[in-house]
């Protein structure tokens, strides 16, 4: 029983201390993983502050949302066009671990926009009226959402638009991804085609273990592992010297 004890007491002491170490360096880390990001990746406007459509007046940084007679507003539907779209969306995410999030839309005159996705999750496809300029975003409060391609894009005729970004889950359960794309007319943005994915957020043991450990003290940690790890070989020496006492 006591080599048992021994040997428990060492393992939780080793495990403390491995986290504890692991959350002093992690800032580290962190800075490191943000630096090879910055310089491998391109970088685009983020989803909160995105650029100004084509003839929007200087000194403002969202579109307006005016209200129009129903005769240009007629004008403007008469504009767009219907064209299929298609997004992939993971319906289960690890806690901290980034997926991708991609919409595809096709005015090439193909039927489908799917076969511009990875597919390697579930697909939604669908119909949008689109014009020349579109903008597509992507919310929700449960994730941090990183745009890997520009927001706005004039829609090409010769190949499919994409866009993507990059989603880390910061909360655990089920939670709502919108996906809003406009039309661009003007100085203002017709919302065309909304968007809603459930999304369940999963969180590991040793997600939560090392969240936990993030969140304590690493010097009372390591220094609380150091302790058990020292009473465990206490308690084994003791063990043996018994042993070879009655020997």
């Amino acid at each position: 029983m006591m080599r048992l004890i021994s040997l428990i007491l060492i393992m939780i002491g080793a495990g403390a201390v491995a986290l504890g170490l692991m959350a002093w360096t992690a800032p580290e880390a962190v800075q490191i993983g943000e630096r090879a990001m910055t310089e491998s990746e391109p970088v685009f406007e983020s989803a909160s502050a995105p650029a100004p459509p084509p003839g929007l007046a200087p000194g403002l940084d969202e579109p307006t949302f005016g209200t129009a007679s129903s005769a240009s507003a007629e004008t403007e539907l008469d504009a767009l066009r219907s064209v299929p779209i298609a997004h992939e969306t993971p319906t289960e995410a690890s806690f901290g671990q980034a997926f991708d999030v991609t919409l595809a839309i096709d005015a090439t005159g193909a039927d489908s926009a799917a076969g511009a996705l990875p597919g390697r999750t579930e697909i939604v496809e669908g119909t949008a009226q689109v014009g020349l300029d579109v903008r597509a975003s992507l919310i929700g409060s449960a994730f941090e959402i990183e745009a890997m391609s520009p927001e706005d894009q004039a829609i090409s005729t010769l190949t499919a638009n994409t866009w993507r970004w990059k989603v880390t889950p910061v909360a655990n359960g089920e939670h709502d991804l919108v996906l809003e794309i406009y039309a661009l007319r003007g100085d203002r943005a017709l919302p065309v085609r909304t968007f809603r994915d459930q999304v369940t957020v999963k969180v590991s043991a040793l997600r939560q273990a090392i969240t936990m450990a993030q969140s304590a003290n690493p010097l009372f940690m390591v220094l609380g592992g150091v302790g058990s790890v020292l009473g465990g070989a206490f308690t084994a020496l003791r063990f043996f010297s018994k042993a070879s006492g009655r020997g």
